[in-house]
């Protein structure tokens, strides 16, 4: 019997990442102050149908509370170790950081969208853009957003009955 083949070490392109404290404590502070706003605007879902049971802001509440805790977690972490060795990363790039922009942006439009025009209409137009930025060109960027959005229609708004 073999042992299996040792995995070799990814090679970054360009420059290695350095390590660094401020970018793990902002990463962590980020992820702190983004799971906190996620779980306060979760318990103010409302439930428009009343079915028993679980309430729709249930498992949003379990999720963004896991969260939390992960990325407080994360903070302890990033505040009493020294910050790891990030040679397997490439440092940011110009292209990144747009990239990183621009896919902020259509967030923050996909959700104004979905408030104007309805979930349905928003979200394949908003991951279309998404694949677009990132760089996918071929009949996956039309296949893909609408079986995603289908997917997440049936699932919530059919079965689960959770109005989008």
């Amino acid at each position: 019997m073999t042992a299996p083949p040792e995995a070799a070490p990814v090679e970054a392109e360009g420059h290695p990442a350095p390590a660094s404290r401020r970018l793990e404590l902002l990463i962590a502070v980020l992820a702190v102050v983004l799971a906190a706003v996620v779980l306060v605007l979760s318990r103010g879902i409302e439930s428009k149908v009343d079915a028993g049971g679980l309430a729709p802001s249930w498992w949003p509440t379990v999720v963004s509370g896991a969260a939390l805790a992960i990325s407080v977690a994360l903070l302890v972490l990033a505040l009493v170790r020294r910050p790891p060795a990030r040679e397997d990363l490439q440092s940011g790039t110009r292209e990144g950081w747009f990239r990183v922009l621009v896919s902020s942006a259509l967030t923050v439009l996909f959700l104004a969208a979905w408030g104007l025009v309805g979930f349905v209409v928003a979200c394949p137009i908003y991951l279309a853009a998404l694949l677009a930025t990132y760089g996918l060109r071929s009949r996956g960027l039309v296949i893909f957003p609408v079986a995603v959005t289908a997917l997440i229609y049936v699932l919530f708004d059919l079965i689960l009955r959770v109005p989008l």
